[in-house]
């Protein structure tokens, strides 16, 4: 038999007034009501709550134990009703996010700059994670919101929304052999030394996929899921990489290679079936702004 909210505070009355009459008149019920909540609930934790002595009820040893679960359990109702009454308003609490370094540098602080203006009740927790991890993060349940690359195949449980395109372009310092070349083939670039992010992560997969080849047939010299580190590598002549076009600065040179247009997806990971907070769901929309401005 499951515990219930009325058995609780029934206990609770009696607990408190010593008296079944006066718990009775506290909670509005008749005697006899009291009686069956607190069998009941005696019945569903399998034990004896109240010793009956004449004409006091006093605790059992038992009893005693459980008035301070029973209390807790009421406090964290009450907190749980106030927390649901507020949230159907505007959002609150703490909102967990997972993002990538490099979103979380170029793409996300505008955003999370107007949702603070707009929602300041919500306290903002940023996970800054490889992509690869947050996706799986999401698909255990783990986490509740992601904004990262998005997986070319994900898992079936996860549910994805693009929100930017990243154009990925070769970049090479100013001073590399390649420079002055307005347009490069890929196989110019694979005896040249290549600073690539780490085997396993989309970006890489992306950078295989297009240069259609394996590991073993690019002389990587150095591998790192830190874009911002594989701009100053390469900006220090290096090795070439493959970077987001928008973090071409005057310190690097990019160049599309010929015959292919290389971009990934950013955007939200979540899980098909959970529930998401109204604090998710707010920057969601929020996200999709972005993605419609």
């Amino acid at each position: 038999m499951l515990m219930q909210i009325a058995q609780i505070h029934a206990f609770l009355a009696v607990a408190e007034h010593e008296s079944f009459t006066m718990a009775a008149e506290h909670l509005h019920i008749t005697q006899p009501a009291v009686s069956k909540r607190i069998r009941h609930l005696e019945d569903s934790l399998k034990t004896t709550l109240f010793d009956r002595i004449g004409k006091r009820i006093i605790l059992t040893p038992d009893g005693l134990v459980f008035r301070p679960h029973a209390e807790r359990i009421l406090y964290e109702m009450k907190s749980f009703r106030a927390d649901m009454s507020h949230r159907n308003n505007r959002p609150s609490g703490t909102l967990t996010l997972a993002t990538s370094h490099h979103i979380g540098l170029h793409r996300l602080p505008q955003v999370l700059r107007d949702f603070k203006i707009e929602f300041p009740d919500v306290d903002l927790d940023l996970h800054f994670m490889d992509s690869e991890d947050a996706c799986v993060a999401i698909a255990n349940n783990d986490l509740e919101l992601a904004v990262v690359t998005l997986p070319e195949y994900p898992d079936e449980s996860l549910s994805l929304e693009p929100v930017w395109i990243d154009e990925l372009v070769v970049v090479m310092a100013t001073d590399h052999d390649l420079a002055s070349h307005s347009q490069i083939e890929p196989g110019q670039l694979l005896n040249k030394p290549a600073i690539l992010p780490s085997i396993g992560t989309f970006t890489r997969k992306i950078i295989n996929s297009y240069f259609s080849t394996k590991k073993d047939s690019m002389k990587v010299i150095l591998e790192t899921n830190y874009l911002e580190t594989i701009k100053v590598m390469v900006a220090a002549n290096l090795g070439w990489s493959v970077l987001p076009v928008s973090m071409v600065d005057k310190t690097l040179v990019g160049r599309r290679l010929k015959g292919l247009d290389i971009a990934r997806p950013l955007g939200i990971v979540i899980h098909k079936n959970r529930t998401l907070s109204l604090s998710s769901r707010a920057m969601i929309s929020m996200l999709r702004r972005v993605q419609t401005g």
